[in-house]
């Protein structure tokens, strides 16, 4: 008999697209069944209720930055529905001020923000890494963009109530973050109650694209240990 795959909902970061877990999904093959949502609501609550409504019953939650921070409150809303959560990248304090210069400059210039954030998210090292996400970036388009970024900026701060989620976590996150400090996802691990915390070395911060085959082995092991899939 076929083992029975395991529902994973991955939203993605800002300005990207079902490309950052292509990789990662075709390597998790059978395991899973993958549903990628770029969502681009004006705000998280709005966000929020896109995947509640679009998730199947239970499933499994990933997100990456603006993504992993939509998780994050999807999760708190609706914990009984989340199996286990994968994380990377986001930041559950409260948003900085910058958010609104991210908002105007998207609408303003956005191909000099996405070459700045392209930059700033992959290691000079990472070409391909950075030519995908640009790519991401232009198909999303600088309008969306600024509506993600918008949204990004309506979120309340979690931190205060991470100790409510009490499913699995695994929590990735790149050694050379530029965006947000692996400290940050040292301190998010600290407060979930029950996460497995990973940092990649030379991985900026978006491990699915810079670091697909150890992304997909991690959560392939988490899993199998925590959410009994057998593989």
């Amino acid at each position: 008999m076929a083992a029975k795959q395991t529902p994973v909902a991955l939203i993605p970061a800002l300005l990207s697209d079902d490309a950052m877990y292509r990789d990662v999904i075709e390597q998790l093959g059978e395991t899973v069944e993958a549903q990628v949502m770029v969502l681009s609501e004006p705000t998280m609550q709005a966000n929020v209720e896109i995947v509640l409504a679009k998730a199947p019953p239970t499933f499994v939650l990933a997100g990456t930055s603006y993504g992993g921070s939509i998780a994050l409150e999807v999760a708190l809303a609706a914990p009984e529905r989340v199996l286990a959560l994968w994380l990377m990248g986001c930041n559950p304090a409260a948003p900085e001020a910058n958010v609104q210069e991210l908002v105007g400059g998207l609408e303003a210039m956005p191909d000099a923000v996405i070459e700045m954030l392209a930059g700033l998210a992959v290691p000079k090292a990472s070409t391909e890494a950075a030519e995908i996400f640009k790519a991401m970036a232009h198909r999303v388009g600088g309008k969306v963009g600024a509506t993600q970024a918008r949204a990004l900026g309506s979120r309340a701060e979690v931190t205060s109530r991470l100790g409510a989620l009490r499913m699995p976590t695994l929590v990735i996150w790149g050694e050379a973050d530029q965006i947000v400090p692996a400290s940050v996802g040292w301190a998010l691990a600290d407060a979930l109650p029950h996460a497995h915390f990973h940092v990649l070395s030379d991985c900026g911060h978006l491990p699915t694209l810079e670091e697909p085959s150890q992304c997909a082995a991690l959560f392939v092991e988490f899993l199998a240990e925590e959410v009994g899939h057998a593989h």
